[in-house]
């Protein structure tokens, strides 16, 4: 069930169309008009707020409830109501960030609820990642974008070289897995880095760019330029000015660029136009290493983003606000983009109710695979699951990050990410169905 008909609901009913039977509910019927038009989903006129609505579209018999209207506390009376009435799960989208406790994209269990999400908090997750990219070969976000998973080489440069040719301790507790020689590895039992070793880094976002930073010296800093100071731009400086990964903020709103300068501390805050080629020569935007382009406009952040790549600016990443512009980029030649559409459409897929193995991807070149479970009960041990031979667990993403020791207990909203061995995974699929997963309790250590 969808409570929203407008962009984002839209979008996600897309999506979910040839996987779910879905019905949309929306207040306004014009809206609901457009969404009828090549959507294969009942549609209820009606306030989402109201337990009438929802008894009328059998709220109860949901698995699922999505509230993505256009107003936070709508979504989250809705959701929390639906809840009430007997839905399995919902999500509410809540975009105010001071809603939120954490930094994170979204937050589990407030008022009953599966989860609250932020756009610009998760565009804004989706772009550290891309920003890690410039470091690591591969970064795979996992658990809905709690954690991220890289895999980087280890090159000449790399302290944990340095640090195996003086036979100290090599591994920060981040790089959970080896890939040597073609073969996949705990990291206990690779007692140092080789050249060519390929670390599996599992961790946060922001930790993940800064090890990243920490393990390629030679490269220096990456020197990020951001344009734009709305929610995403000023949430991200926040983010990367105080540990030093930020170049600068540009800001074609002077008033603006006053409040930014109180708010952000530290951060060189330029007032100018990002779409003025003159502008971007005399302040040398050349010499940025990456540039996010993520104004409320997106033929602003197109044209800031083509003029950046003229005037050398290596890795450019680019915020699209409408569905499917994306593609008017790629056609252009910019493909770092990102889209709050999809970036919460890809979320709340991850918590679709799918049985334990909830998510997958490949780490290519490696032969190895990631998986992502969730018993969904509380107290199972990583050691009561049954995984393959060569399996390694890489991390525990929840509430808070955890190390996956074998007698760490998940809690009933916990995802744990394991790599795998390339192949494997149909080997897990079948020991999951054969040996039903009981909890036997433990610590959380």
């Amino acid at each position: 069930m969808i409570i929203g008909a407008g962009e984002v609901g839209r979008h996600l009913a897309r999506s979910l169309q040839t996987e779910a039977e879905l019905i949309l509910i929306d207040a306004d019927a014009a809206e609901l008009a457009v969404a009828e038009e090549g959507l294969d989903a009942l549609t209820l006129v009606g306030n989402g707020m109201h337990r009438s609505v929802l008894h009328r579209a059998e709220v109860a018999r949901a698995d699922m409830v999505i509230a993505v209207t256009p107003d936070d506390s709508v979504n989250l009376v809705s959701a929390a109501l639906a809840r009430s009435l007997g839905a399995a799960r919902a999500v509410a989208r809540v975009d105010d960030p001071k809603f939120y406790e954490t930094k994170r994209g979204f937050e589990l269990g407030v008022l009953g609820i599966e989860a609250s999400v932020c756009a610009s908090r998760l565009v804004g997750v989706e772009l550290l990642r891309k920003l890690a990219g410039v470091r690591a070969r591969q970064v795979v976000p996992c658990a809905a974008g709690l954690v991220q998973v890289a895999s980087h080489v280890i090159g000449e440069d790399s302290p944990l070289l340095a640090r195996s040719r003086a036979r100290a301790i090599t591994w920060p507790e981040q790089v959970r897995a080896v890939v040597r020689a073609g073969q996949l590895r705990p990291c206990s039992e690779v007692e140092h880095a080789e050249l060519g070793d390929v670390a599996l880094i599992a961790c946060g976002p922001l930790r993940l760019l800064e090890l990243l930073h920490e393990l390629t010296p030679a490269a220096g800093t990456t020197r990020t330029t951001i344009v734009g100071g709305g929610d995403v731009g000023v949430q991200l400086a926040g983010l990367l000015g105080p540990r030093e990964l930020l170049d600068r903020l540009i800001e074609s709103d002077r008033g603006r660029c006053w409040t930014l300068a109180e708010q952000l501390h530290g951060v060189q805050i330029l007032h100018g136009d990002g779409t003025n080629i003159s502008f971007l020569r005399e302040e040398q935007i050349g010499r940025a290493d990456a540039l996010l382009a993520v104004t409320g406009s997106d033929e602003a952040n197109l044209m800031t983003s083509l003029l950046a790549r003229e005037l050398g600016v290596e890795h450019v990443f680019a915020l699209v606000h409408r569905p499917g512009y994306a593609g008017v980029y790629s056609h252009l030649g910019v493909t770092g983009t990102v889209s709050p559409h999809e970036t919460i459409t890809n979320v709340i897929h991850s918590m679709l109710p799918r049985g334990i193995l909830v998510g997958r991807s490949a780490l290519t070149e490696l032969a190895v695979d990631l998986v992502e479970l969730r018993p969904a009960q509380a107290g199972v041990r990583v050691s009561d699951l049954p995984l393959p031979p060569g399996a390694v667990p890489l991390i525990i993403a929840g509430r808070s990050n955890r190390v996956p020791k074998p007698r760490a207990a998940l809690e009933v909203d916990d995802v744990l990410v394991v790599a795998l061995p390339g192949g494997r995974i149909p080997m897990l699929e079948k020991a999951l169905r054969r040996k039903p997963i009981q909890a036997t309790g433990g610590t959380k250590a």
